[in-house]
């Protein structure tokens, strides 16, 4: 959108004009891409690399600021009428045109098995900032290895095509973990780039297909020089927890994670009661997470992932005591922004919701 058209649509005289409608609610009438300061985007080309995942190439709209290679978006789409929105890694490369995200399968997730089944071309879907800290900085020091399993493949990709396109692959190792080929994502470009880089080995081991599980004998085999590489690491919670004491352990260079789910440790059950002030409701805390008893309760929080990793459902508590469900460590917190869903009431807890 012109700059200067912009400036004039963001003006408090057309927002007065407009009311009760937003300016954005006249611009979805021309073009659902349209917004004065909301990412959205268009898929222009879906891809099923495997039966049970979907690549989309989204077309972002000019207030998409960008992404480091590695980071996260919070995607939305309307079903029957509601924003869902997801937390999802981007497995293209900073200077690529379209923002490219791959979507697996997922029990249950609504919005995953939604695309995965029914995402097309011309499909809007909604954009958060790009987040995360799972990038190389400039200086990033090689040699490296990127270890990865399912679909935690997709941050690992964007740090490895952000090293070819600026012409940084030197000496780099991917290992991924998979039950068959057919199962891999991204199978093919990864062969393909394998016999055109020079500087990149890559190493795939098929589980279900006598592929032994990451263990340390099978990580040294794979990796005899691991000591000297810097490592890139994601992959599902039970994976990570494997891979990363002992990456750990053989190497002295710096780790890097990028998980997708927060692991709980324990069940997702609290103590006490919460009371969510601006609703004036009251409600049992022991339920589940704050997000769940808040849910219970009829309310209806704003929330992404809800594995802990995006912050939608950042909300303040005006006092109380909470229990971190992935560390099982209680604190008393009072004024302070916590995030719903990861978080359970260990005392009785006072919520500005």
């Amino acid at each position: 959108m012109n700059p200067v058209v912009k400036k004039v649509l963001g003006s408090s005289v057309v927002g007065a004009l407009t009311s009760p409608l937003s300016v954005d609610d006249y611009l979805a009438l021309i073009d659902g891409r349209l917004s004065l300061s909301e990412p959205r985007g268009r898929v222009i080309h879906a891809v099923r690399q495997t039966p049970d995942s979907v690549t989309l190439y989204i077309e972002p709209n000019d207030n998409w600021q960008g992404h480091r290679p590695g980071q996260h978006v919070l995607l939305g789409v309307d079903l029957d009428g509601v924003r869902h929105s997801r937390c999802f890694s981007v497995a293209s490369a900073p200077d690529q045109k379209t923002l490219e995200i791959t979507v697996k399968r997922n029990g249950d997730g609504r919005v995953s098995n939604y695309l995965v089944d029914h995402a097309a071309r011309g499909q809007l879907v909604y954009l958060s900032p790009a987040e995360g800290d799972f990038y190389p900085e400039p200086g990033t020091a090689q040699p490296a290895l990127l270890l990865s399993a399912g679909s935690g493949i997709t941050p690992v990709m964007s740090v490895l095509r952000h090293w070819i396109a600026n012409d940084r692959l030197r000496d780099v190792v991917f290992v991924h973990y998979a039950r068959t080929r057919t199962d891999m994502i991204y199978a093919a470009e990864l062969e393909a780039l394998a016999q055109r880089q020079h500087g990149l080995r890559v190493e795939t081991v098929f589980t279900a297909d006598g592929g032994d599980r990451i263990n340390e004998a099978s990580l040294r085999r794979l990796v005899p020089d691991l000591a000297t590489r810097e490592t890139w690491l994601c992959g599902p919670a039970g994976f990570m927890d494997v891979a990363d004491p002992l990456v750990a352990a053989a190497s002295e260079w710096p780790l890097h994670r990028e998980q997708f789910a927060a692991t709980r440790r324990e069940a997702a059950h609290g103590e006490g009661s919460v009371r969510f002030l601006k609703s004036d409701i009251a409600a049992s805390g022991e339920s589940g997470s704050l997000l769940e008893v808040a849910e219970g309760a009829g309310l209806k929080p704003n929330y992404g992932c809800r594995m802990g990793i995006c912050h939608a459902c950042k909300c303040r508590v005006a006092e109380g005591s909470v229990r971190d469900l992935r560390t099982n460590r209680v604190r008393d917190v009072r004024d302070s922004d916590i995030q719903l869903c990861i978080h359970a009431a260990a005392g009785d807890v006072a919520v500005e919701l």
